[in-house]
């Protein structure tokens, strides 16, 4: 009968294997019984994980943040200290004037940690790599007047513009705006 580990016998139930898992069991089993007997027992490496397993985690900041930058995060639910560590920003900026803190995620790449994302509550321009302006029309007014005397017609036309902004890189558009 097997025990616990406080030296109790366990309760025997029963155990059921697949035939494929009963099939791999008795291969090792015969394996180990045609070996060396004078040979050690077997031993199971670790998983790949070694040290702290958490390699992702959900964490706050305060300010922006640009790319290149480091930042100390605190680590969300973790009260425990240290519960904050230095991560860099290498993919985009983060533009932020708010005084309480952002939710971020980081990710962990060796012993160093990296910014992987960041909530984007509005419309941002942050992944713009170019800006340009640009007049555009916005009105005409045209405006006609007849000298009888003279048997001539007199026409006026006023333009009306505006500057535009264009956040992209590249791109072809056609701005109009009708004046009801």
């Amino acid at each position: 009968m097997a025990q616990k580990p406080d030296g109790k016998p366990a309760r025997t139930e029963r155990v059921t294997f697949t035939k494929p898992a009963a099939e791999r069991i008795a291969k090792v089993v015969r394996a180990v019984e045609g070996g060396d007997r004078n040979a050690g027992p077997l031993t199971f490496g670790n998983r790949g994980v070694a040290g702290n397993p958490r390699v992702f985690r959900v964490c706050t900041f305060t300010g922006s943040w640009a790319i290149n930058a480091t930042k100390e995060v605190t680590f969300r639910n973790q009260t425990a200290t240290p519960n904050t560590v230095a991560a860099v920003n290498l993919f985009f900026p983060v533009a932020s004037t708010a005084t309480s803190s952002t939710d971020c995620a980081i990710a962990k790449d060796g012993t160093a940690w990296f910014l992987i994302d960041v909530p984007f509550e509005t419309a941002t321009a942050v992944f713009v790599r170019a800006t340009s302006s640009t007049s555009v029309m916005t009105d005409v007014t045209l405006s006609a007047s007849l000298n009888t005397s003279a048997c001539t017609i007199s026409i006026g036309k006023t333009l009306v513009t505006s500057s535009v902004t264009i956040v992209s890189a590249t791109f072809t558009s056609s701005f109009i705006r009708f004046k009801v």
